[in-house]
């Protein structure tokens, strides 16, 4: 778990701090600032103590999750799970949204430090653990900011 945390704390910060306000996504069709509030949200989302349901037939879910643990890239076209529809988007200036995204992170990694036997619902991958959230956002960081050309 420790190097998932460096990964958050210390390189995901720099390659954010490289995303430029006009970058251009080599897939996709969110611009930099809706993918920051996408990224926020998703933050959000992996601390929130609300009732997510579970879409994934139970007999796939060992397999979502064995993707996680996997150094296997998200895909282009992943859907997006529609409780980020419940959670309040925000569009600001680049440098704005780089601290708010940030500042979820720190909120989530709070959370989880504070709350060790901590388990929260994902729409796609079931029940998960902190330390496979914390995997899921590696995976989602990464796959965001090749998105924008960060690699």
């Amino acid at each position: 778990m420790k190097n998932l945390h460096r990964y958050l704390l210390l390189d995901f910060p720099v390659k954010l701090k490289a995303l430029e306000p006009d970058a251009k996504a080599r897939f996709g069709e969110m611009n930099v600032i809706q993918m920051l509030d996408h990224l926020r949200k998703a933050f959000v989302l992996s601390y929130s103590q609300g009732d997510i349901e579970v879409r994934t037939p139970e007999e796939h879910i060992e397999r979502a999750q064995a993707f996680l643990a996997s150094d296997k890239p998200i895909l282009p076209g992943a859907e997006i799970p529609r409780e980020y529809a419940d959670i309040e988007a925000i569009e600001d200036d680049l440098d704005e949204m780089k601290l708010l995204v940030l500042k979820e992170m720190v909120a989530m990694l709070s959370h989880y430090e504070n709350n060790p036997r901590f388990s929260q619902n994902h729409p796609v991958f079931g029940r998960l653990t902190r330390r496979q959230w914390l995997q899921l956002h590696k995976k989602h960081t990464e796959h965001h900011l090749r998105q924008f050309g960060i690699d």
